[in-house]
């Protein structure tokens, strides 16, 4: 008899809130992330030119 080890269900990490649900709470997540990564790089790229 082979010994199956047992674990608890892998947790996934979710960048949204409970309420905005789980995929479209996901997308706005990475869309607000990607959002503020590229104004924050344009605000730098004008400062330093």
């Amino acid at each position: 008899m082979a010994a199956v080890p047992r674990r608890p269900p892998v947790n996934v990490i979710r960048l949204s809130k409970e309420e905005e649900g789980p995929v479209k709470g996901e997308f706005w997540a990475l869309a607000r992330a990607l959002a503020l990564l590229v104004g924050t790089m344009v605000v730098i790229g004008y400062v330093i030119a």
